[in-house]
C-alpha cells in the first residue's frame, strides 16, 4: 500500500514538472524577437469601423484630394502626401471615387484609418487599400499603401504594433486636411452616381437598392425585369444628373426626393453610409402625399396628370403599365398581346419623347388629349402627335385608349 502511494506521489511530481517545463517554453516563446521585415501582429480591441458621417466623409475626401494627384501626375503634391511610397493607380481614366467601409484606430492627437477605396469610370472599378494618418495637433494627413490583408486584419481587430504608435505629421500646402463637411446634395450626388454605376454595371446590387414594395410593384421582384428595364434606359440613366432635390432628415440620415435632367422622380432613404433604398417613379406606388395632391385637380387637371404619367412610362419603355391602363375593347381591337403592342410603340415613338404642349377638349366624361412630341428640342427634330382618350376612374385610376 505504501509502495502504491509513493508511486502516486512520483507521478504528481513528474507531472507537475511537466507543465513548469511547458510553461517555460512558451514564455520564452512569447518573448522571441523576430526580424525587423516580419513585425509581430498583435490583437487590439479598439479598432472600430466608422459610423460618423462627418468624418467618414471628410476621410474620404481628402483620400480623393490624393487620388486626383496621382491621376494628375502631380509628383510634388504626391509625395509630400507620401513620403513613403506611393499608390500605384490602375487607370488614370476614373471619374469616381469613394470608400467602402473605414476602420479606426484612435489615438491621443492623432488617428489611424484602414480604407478600402474604389475608384471608377463609367464602365469599371478598381479596388485599393490604404492606410491613412491623420494629425490633428498639424491639421495634416499622410497616405500609406496598403494590401487587403492588412485592410482585413483591421476588421478583425489586428493590426501591427507600428500603426498603435503616436505619429506627427508636417503640415505642407498639400496634406493639410479638407475640413469642410459635404452638404446634403453633394452626398446625395455620391449615392445616386453610385446607384448609376451600380445599375449599369452590377445589376445584382443595385436591385438589392430598391425599396421592396416598389421591387414587387414594378418589377414582380423579378432581376430580369429589373435588367431589362435598365438596358432600355441605360443612355437616360448614364447621362442623368440632379436638377431639383429635397430632404427631410432622420438624425443624421436623409429623406430625399429628387428630379433629373429628364424629368424623372427619385425617392431614396439613406440607411447608413453608403446604405439606401431607392424609388424609381412617382406613379408606380401611389404615395399618401401624391394622392392627396392629385386629389385637389380639376379633372381636366387630373387627365394632364395621368398623361404625363403615360408619356414618362413611354420613355422609360414600361410597356407593361400602360398595357394595364387600356379600355379592354381597345386592347382586344388593336394590340391583343403585349408583344403587338411593343411592337407598335417602337415603330411609331422616339427612344425619348420630348412632350410639347397637350391641348385638351372633353366629350362627356371622356377627355381628348392632344399629344406632341419629338425626339429632341432642336427645331428640326421631326415633330409627331398622338390623340389619347382617358376616363378618369375612381381613385386615381384611369382607362385609356389612342388613335391607332
Amino acid at each position: 500500500m505504501k509502495n502504491k502511494n509513493k508511486i502516486l506521489i512520483i507521478l504528481a511530481i513528474l507531472l507537475v514538472c511537466i507543465i513548469i517545463v511547458i510553461i517555460a517554453l512558451l514564455m520564452l516563446r512569447k518573448e522571441t524577437l523576430v526580424e525587423e521585415d516580419n513585425p509581430i501582429t498583435l490583437v487590439f480591441e479598439d479598432t472600430e469601423i466608422i459610423d460618423n458621417k462627418a468624418l467618414f466623409f471628410q476621410i474620404e475626401q481628402n483620400i480623393e484630394k490624393y487620388m486626383k494627384y496621382i491621376a494628375k501626375g502631380d509628383q510634388v503634391a504626391v509625395n509630400s502626401i507620401s513620403p513613403s511610397g506611393a499608390i500605384q493607380l490602375k487607370s488614370n481614366n476614373y471619374n469616381t471615387f469613394l470608400a467602402d467601409n473605414m476602420y479606426v484606430i484612435d489615438k491621443m492627437d492623432n488617428i489611424t484609418v484602414f480604407a478600402h477605396e474604389i475608384a471608377r469610370n463609367y464602365k469599371k472599378e478598381d479596388d485599393y487599400y490604404i492606410v491613412v494618418n491623420i494629425d490633428y495637433e498639424n491639421n495634416a494627413f499622410e497616405v500609406i499603401p496598403s494590401s487587403k490583408e492588412e485592410y482585413d486584419n483591421a476588421v478583425n481587430n489586428s493590426v501591427q504594433e507600428k500603426y498603435k504608435q503616436d505619429i506627427n505629421i508636417s503640415s505642407n500646402e498639400y496634406n493639410l486636411l479638407e475640413e469642410e463637411s459635404l452638404t446634403d446634395f453633394q452626398i446625395l450626388k455620391k449615392y445616386f452616381d453610385d446607384y448609376k454605376f451600380k445599375a449599369i454595371n452590377k445589376p445584382q446590387i443595385a436591385f438589392e437598392h430598391i425599396e421592396e414594395e416598389y421591387k414587387s410593384a414594378k418589377f414582380n421582384n423579378d432581376i430580369e425585369q429589373y435588367k431589362t428595364y435598365i438596358q432600355n434606359n441605360v443612355e437616360l440613366l448614364q447621362d442623368a444628373n440632379i436638377v431639383k432635390h429635397g430632404i427631410t432628415k432622420q438624425g443624421e440620415y436623409g429623406n430625399y426626393i429628387f428630379i433629373d435632367n429628364n424629368d424623372s422622380y427619385y425617392k431614396m432613404k439613406e440607411t447608413g453610409i453608403y446604405e439606401y433604398t431607392i424609388i424609381l417613379d412617382n406613379y408606380t406606388i401611389e404615395f399618401d402625399e401624391l394622392k392627396a395632391q392629385y386629389n385637389k385637380l380639376t379633372s381636366a387637371e387630373k387627365a394632364i396628370s395621368n398623361m404625363d404619367k403615360v408619356m414618362k412610362l413611354i420613355n422609360t419603355k414600361s410597356y407593361n403599365t400602360v398595357y394595364k391602363y387600356f379600355n379592354e375593347e381597345f386592347k382586344n381591337n388593336y394590340f391583343p398581346t403585349i408583344e403587338a403592342f411593343t411592337d407598335y410603340m417602337n415603330k411609331n415613338f422616339f427612344e425619348n419623347n420630348i412632350v410639347g404642349n397637350v391641348s385638351i377638349k372633353s366629350e362627356g366624361d371622356i377627355y381628348i388629349l392632344s399629344v406632341p412630341y419629338k425626339e429632341s428640342l432642336s427645331t428640326v427634330a421631326e415633330e409627331r402627335e398622338k390623340v389619347f382618350l382617358m376616363r378618369l376612374k375612381e381613385g386615381t385610376n384611369f382607362e385609356l385608349s389612342f388613335e391607332v
